[in-house]
């Protein structure tokens, strides 16, 4: 499949057509008729595969010589590079720096023994962090960095806690969600629990309501216990309404390894759905305070995670929520 010609914008068009004619006249055939053919496209507003190569290594020769800077100033500077990143070869690069943040995540909470750069060669050096008794090797050139090795010594280091609050509207896919993600974290040896909102109120929140002070108090009560648990190792799955970002947030102080996880869900298709007939008996006006229908709930302003469970079967929300926990440095060691 012949992979799609990069548009340009205004800015971009003048940029590279400057420089590619400017090269041009430096160079000689046959590179001089392609460079001219760059300058044609270029301002006609894109450029087709067959002159995508050339158009990498005029960005890269721009960006490293440092003209990009000198010559079109900071704003130039981000629109070589942002024009660079949409081709094969910064994408390559883009992937490149998510390895190394993948693995520079993975030591999140252990403690640094030592950081060591060596130069190789000129313009290539070797940068060496071991933390905790995992060693990680970065090479470092003038192209890009990559992760060059990572060991483990001795024994792991313990797995860190870590609470995963689902929030999200009644019947959004919470609970369902949250046992997935325990069955896969414990088939990998984790110590997992999952907390209910509707298991939670059987025992330790029974005998509170629903009002907007209950359910503060509700939320603080699962707080205290996911905290408890996370502090000692274990990865808490938190299936909550949890409809006010007060009380979100509250959580979010107590418990130093958190993350916001919203389950969204239109309410008209779980009015449709509405396994329980909650919706149902709501609008009849059998039942007060249901979230959602007489009651508020309050979305998330910056969830670490958002599931559109109306949008995706619940295998690919678990996935996501899997992966969140692998970025985050919660699943070291193991491969998503």
């Amino acid at each position: 499949m012949t992979p799609p010609p990069i548009p340009l914008t205004d800015e971009e068009t003048r940029l590279v057509a400057e420089e590619a004619e400017l090269l041009g006249r430096a160079l000689q055939e046959p590179q001089r008729t392609r460079m001219r053919q760059l300058v044609e496209h270029a301002r006609a507003g894109e450029v087709p595969p067959e002159l995508v190569e050339l158009l990498e290594g005029l960005a890269v020769m721009v960006l490293q010589t440092g003209r990009a800077r000198t010559v079109y100033r900071a704003e130039g500077e981000r629109i070589w590079t942002d024009l660079l990143l949409r081709t094969p070869r910064g994408q390559a690069l883009q992937a490149q720096l998510e390895e190394v943040n993948r693995a520079l995540r993975a030591l999140r909470g252990l403690v640094v023994e030592s950081v060591r750069v060596e130069m190789r060669t000129l313009g290539h050096f070797l940068l060496t962090l071991r933390a905790d008794g995992v060693g990680l090797s970065l090479a470092v050139r003038a192209d890009g960095v990559q992760v060059e090795s990572v060991s483990a010594e001795g024994s792991p280091p313990p797995r860190r806690g870590v609470c995963v609050w689902l929030t999200g509207l009644p019947g959004s896919g919470k609970t369902t969600i949250a046992h997935h993600v325990a069955e896969r974290l414990r088939a990998e040896g984790r110590p997992v629990e999952v907390l209910d909102g509707d298991v939670v109120r059987q025992h330790f929140s029974r005998g509170l309501g629903f009002s907007r002070e209950d359910r503060m108090e509700n939320i603080r009560r699962v707080a205290y216990v996911a905290e408890l648990l996370v502090r000692h190792g274990v990865v808490v799955l938190v299936a909550l309404i949890s409809p006010y970002r007060e009380g979100r947030e509250e959580a979010r102080r107590r418990i130093r390894d958190f993350l916001e996880v919203y389950v969204r869900c239109p309410l008209e298709v779980l009015i449709a759905r509405d396994p329980k007939g909650l919706y149902a008996r709501a609008l009849r006006g059998e039942v007060a305070n249901v979230t959602g229908i007489d009651d508020p709930y309050e979305p998330p302003e910056a969830p670490d995670l958002v599931l559109d469970t109306d949008q995706e079967p619940p295998e690919e929300s678990v996935r996501k929520v899997l992966e969140l926990l692998g970025e985050r440095g919660y699943r070291v060691g193991v491969r998503t």
